[in-house]
């Protein structure tokens, strides 16, 4: 039995164990900056660091965007494919494999500078305003489970055109990521100081990558050793500073 643990370990170290090269695809909804339709090209701060985080491992990414729950249902039957960005939360920890953490996730309630009377100091304030909130989305479920009725959710289908219902007056605030509120900010030429944040929503958990639990786990390994590099050497920070994050 000796022997045979030793030889082991000595194949081990003469022959360590390589990652083969894969080739995998990842899907994702638009959810500007992290993942977007850049002139044709899956663009976006989470798009192009799966697509770096791939070249570091030496394997090869195909991006697709989609319809959330089409994209969410597809990597749930697909081996070996990938979706996001996606929050890991417990309800999904154990429905996928995982790579990360790759951003926060803070979504803010925002008002206009102009509108000094709306005033958010608990939740239970929310249920004086009306929103501009995505539709389907976890913000809108997080308003609903605080109590505030479906009448008063002013539902868009992008953070664009929530936006644009807060300056015409149709909502009185607008629910989205920071993140997104600043490239939106950039996106539409507006002064900063038109926007205020009013509060936090939430900011429990961060985006990650996830896989079909049928991934191999060698490749998964390797994906996030390369996130680990990327984060060390500075990449990952720069990839956020593009992008507004």
């Amino acid at each position: 039995m000796k022997k045979a643990l030793l030889a082991a370990a000595l194949a081990a170290l003469l022959f360590p164990a390589v990652t083969v090269a894969a080739t995998f695809k990842a899907y994702a909804e638009v959810l500007p900056p992290l993942n977007f339709d850049e002139n044709g090209r899956v663009g976006g701060f989470a798009s192009e660091l799966l697509r770096m985080m791939a070249a570091d491992a030496g394997h090869t990414v195909q991006l697709e965007l989609m319809p959330w729950v089409r994209a969410y249902r597809t990597v749930k039957q697909q081996p070996g494919s990938a979706l996001y960005s996606i929050v890991r939360n417990p309800e999904r920890e154990q429905l996928f494999r995982w790579v990360g953490p790759i951003a926060p996730r803070r979504i803010m309630v925002y008002t206009l500078a102009t509108r000094p009377e709306v005033v958010v100091r608990k939740p239970a304030d929310l249920l004086r305003y009306r929103h501009g909130v995505l539709a389907a989305s976890s913000a809108a479920s997080s308003l609903q489970q605080l109590g505030v009725p479906a009448a008063q959710l002013e539902y868009g289908q992008s953070d664009e055109v929530n936006l644009k219902k807060l300056l015409l007056g149709r909502a009185d605030t607008v629910v989205m990521l920071d993140w997104a509120m600043q490239w939106q900010r950039q996106q539409q030429q507006l002064d900063p100081a038109r926007i205020r944040p009013l509060w936090t929503l939430d900011q429990r958990y961060q985006y990650w990558f996830a896989f079909n639990k049928n991934t191999d786990p060698a490749v998964l390994r390797s994906l996030q050793q390369a996130l680990d590099r990327i984060k060390a050497d500075g990449r990952l920070a720069a990839l956020q500073r593009r992008y507004g994050g």
